[in-house]
């Protein structure tokens, strides 16, 4: 039987985790679970749960701990996630990785970085399909030590994907909650660095 391989990316909003995961995971045949896509289905339901996290999302505010622990835990015990997973933006802050901690371990954590007006510039320009989810971004970034050229569908306003025309700007996307998000991140998430670093992962 192979080895399980259970993995966190680790890193600030916009700065490309869930790109890599999802490029990443299909060499590896493990899943990528996103919380921020666990969040969106629910939403997409309209259930009451979905309801009250739309409305913590759509004010740049974080779903409670107890609801992410919730969705994740349910998701690593379906079938493809047993022979490992990449978690991309869970946990998000040192109490989410303790009680994670009592339920799963963590082979292996990479951290990503970028400078904050890279972040800025790509989480403001990102798009999404509204029917699949596939992402795009319309930022150009070129200062040359970065360089990021825009991920645009092959035809305009068309999702490669489903080819629906429904290409938006999600509202967490603007810029005032961009940067309430990034503040955040700082505040809660960049301590689990740290957190991990000390355990050595």
């Amino acid at each position: 039987m192979a080895a399980r391989l259970r993995m966190m990316f680790l890193g600030p909003p916009g700065v490309g985790k869930g790109t890599y995961a999802t490029r990443i995971a299909p060499k590896l045949n493990i899943p990528t679970i996103s919380t921020g896509d666990l969040v969106r289905a629910e939403i997409k339901r309209n259930s009451p749960l979905g309801q009250k996290i739309k409305d913590y999302s759509s004010q740049g505010k974080l779903v409670p701990d107890e609801i992410i622990l919730t969705m994740v835990r349910a998701r690593l015990q379906e079938k493809d996630a047993q022979k490992g997973y990449i978690l991309d933006g869970f946990p998000r802050n040192v109490s989410q990785a303790i009680e994670f901690d009592k339920i799963a371990t963590l082979d292996s954590v990479v951290n990503f970085e970028l400078p904050e007006w890279v972040l800025v510039d790509k989480l403001s320009g990102r798009r999404v399909c509204d029917s699949c989810g596939t992402g795009y971004n319309v930022a150009d970034i070129n200062s040359g030590e970065y360089v990021m050229p825009p991920l645009l569908p092959k035809v305009e306003c068309t999702c490669d994907k489903c080819g629906s025309n429904k290409i938006v700007q999600r509202a967490d996307d603007t810029l005032e909650v961009v940067k309430h998000r990034l503040q955040v991140y700082t505040d809660e998430t960049e301590p689990l660095i740290k957190y991990y670093a000390d355990k050595g992962a």
